[in-house]
């Protein structure tokens, strides 16, 4: 409990100082137009120069612990990857946005983490073999901007780089106050969610733009097959229904690289396939391993799988009826994927079947039913400050690979829960709630 009391002390209380200020200075000096030309007029604050100013700061940083002064280091360190932040706003607030920035802003993160990353291989912190892989990712995704259209980090970048920093900062609190049994066994785990990330985001870049939500759609759609595979072969449940969470998340952006990039002739189609069977069987097929008695399961995740396709195939129908392009802001019926996410946390969580099957049987009727529901995408979580996303983006994703380490899921099943609840009971605690804009 010591060690926790001077992490806070120590290190999180000069962090969140460190972050409040910057986030003070940015809204206080580009409020007014004239503070706007100021910055402009500057070229010190220009965000290309602040983003090379990072470059040899990961080495420093690195030279730092070397030395032994772990705690300056640690707010070094921190201090010139929030400066990412900055120059960020300042682009956008002041229209000082570049095509060489695209490429200046990730190299300069790669020049950050990297040294430290290899120096943690060196003192066998980390695993080798994935610091590699990662590495040899971010050098052909970083080479692949001097020949690609598009330069900016893609979302599968920007996740990482975010990532990485957690992971840096868990080492690093293991290396400043000793073994923290919580925070260290979660490091192998970010690691490799790591590596992952760091090959999505070179892939994306190497693929023709209009076939990235297809892509999506078909990782989205090997998730469902893969989460159903775990059901029939007898593994436990929350495996696949961490399946289904990862089908959720890439499901999240197809939408919306169908209408940045556009798509293939059936892209919509491939999409409700993949959602069918995510969404829909795996799910299913969790909630039939869930009931004490067989049949009582069959009934009901054959009710569930059904009210599933009917809400994709009616969505398709009166979309293409009304003559919809693109996508919408308010569903009529709860949208399968929240479903999903109602329905699986319900069985996975609780031992009664009286109360799954109650639940179970009120997502299916309210998937089918005309009662309206924003998109999540894009009616709510542009809604919520870019802030408080990346926190319980990363409290959730640490939380996460903790239960991958220890097998134990409670916690963030805990969170996904309640957020299912949350959303499922929205349209209800809303006095007014916009018109749907498709059946």
């Amino acid at each position: 409990m010591t060690s926790y009391t001077s992490i806070l002390l120590e290190i999180a209380l000069p962090v969140l100082l460190m972050l409040g200020a910057e986030r003070f200075a940015v809204y206080w000096f580009l409020r007014t137009p004239r503070q706007i030309d100021w910055v402009r007029a500057h070229s010190w604050l220009h965000p290309n120069a602040i983003s090379r100013a990072r470059y040899p700061m990961g080495a420093a940083s690195v030279a730092l612990l070397h030395m032994g002064y772990p705690r300056l280091c640690f707010l070094f360190f921190t201090f010139w990857m929030i400066t990412d932040i900055t120059d960020g706003d300042i682009a956008r607030k002041c229209g000082l946005h570049t095509e060489k920035g695209e490429s200046i802003d990730p190299f300069s993160d790669k020049l950050m983490y990297s040294p430290m990353l290899v120096y943690m291989v060196w003192l066998g912190w980390l695993s080798p073999v994935l610091v590699g892989l990662l590495l040899v990712f971010d050098i052909i995704g970083q080479t692949s901007r001097r020949f690609m259209k598009i330069k900016a980090a893609n979302l599968f970048g920007k996740a990482k780089t975010f990532l990485l920093v957690v992971l840096l900062i868990v080492v690093g609190l293991e290396w400043i106050y000793g073994p923290l049994p919580l925070l260290g066994r979660a490091i192998q785990p970010l690691l490799g969610i790591c590596a992952s990330l760091a090959f999505c985001s070179t892939v994306f870049k190497l693929i023709p733009n209009y076939w990235y939500a297809n892509i999506l759609s078909l990782m989205n759609l090997v998730c469902g097959l893969a989460g159903c595979w775990v059901i029939l072969a007898g593994h436990p449940p929350v495996y696949a229904l961490g399946l289904v969470f990862l089908g959720q998340f890439l499901d999240l952006f197809d939408g919306r690289a169908a209408e940045r990039w556009g798509s293939t002739p059936k892209g919509e189609i491939f999409d409700d396939v993949a959602d069918g069977t995510s969404f829909g069987l795996t799910v299913g097929l969790i909630v039939i391993a869930s009931f004490a008695q067989l049949w009582i399961g069959m009934v009901i995740g054959g009710l569930y799988i059904a009210a599933t396709v009917y809400r994709l195939i009616r969505f398709v129908v009166e979309k293409r009826k009304q003559g919809v392009l693109g996508g919408v802001t308010t569903f009529s019926g709860m949208p399968s994927p929240a479903g999903a996410l109602m329905a699986g946390t319900t069985c996975v969580l609780f031992p009664s079947d009286i109360f799954n099957g109650l639940i179970v049987i009120l997502t299916a009727l309210l998937m089918i039913s005309r009662v309206p529901y924003l998109h999540f995408g894009r009616a709510i979580l542009p809604k919520i400050p870019k802030v408080v996303r990346v926190l319980f983006l990363g409290a959730f994703l640490f939380l996460l690979a903790l239960g991958v380490k220890r097998d134990h899921y409670t916690a963030p099943l805990l969170i996904a829960f309640t957020g299912a609840v949350a959303y499922l009971s929205s349209p209800f605690l809303r006095p007014r709630i916009e018109k749907p804009s498709i059946q």
